[in-house]
């Protein structure tokens, strides 16, 4: 599935564009619930996980590499690895501001869902977004 912003998303980006808001670092985390993203979205639509070991991650502003070609890409892979015993059905990611914790985007996994249940089991991510 494809990456989705939605309406406060897409709100958000067209503000911190024009300067009115100003930027914050974003958070990466994995949802459990089973959903497909949509435009009506807000954090609270999504249920984080919460596997033993599991921690949100924080991206800073700094750690994106610069944009080329209507794509920017954080600098290095994420990895969310369960400690221990533990179950969770991972059904993709969603990514909200530091601070505020409002929605910037979110994108359910194509082969969504699975299981992370045992010491070891790693969900990775590279943050990637596309203007195009």
């Amino acid at each position: 599935m494809a990456l989705n912003f939605p309406d406060t998303g897409e709100n958000l980006s067209l503000e911190m564009i024009t300067n009115k808001t100003a930027p914050q670092n974003l958070v990466l985390r994995l949802y459990q619930n089973n959903i497909t993203p949509s435009d009506t979205d807000t954090a609270a639509t999504y249920t984080e996980a919460n596997f033993t070991g599991y921690a949100a991650i924080t991206l800073t502003g700094a750690s994106w590499n610069a944009a080329s070609a209507g794509t920017i890409t954080y600098s290095a892979q994420q990895t969310f690895t369960c400690s221990g015993a533990s179950s969770n059905s991972i059904y993709g990611y969603y990514v909200t501001q530091a601070v505020s914790g409002t929605l910037l985007y979110s994108e359910r996994d194509a082969s969504a869902p699975f299981t992370i249940a045992n010491t070891g089991d790693a969900v990775k991510i590279t943050p990637t977004i596309s203007a195009n």
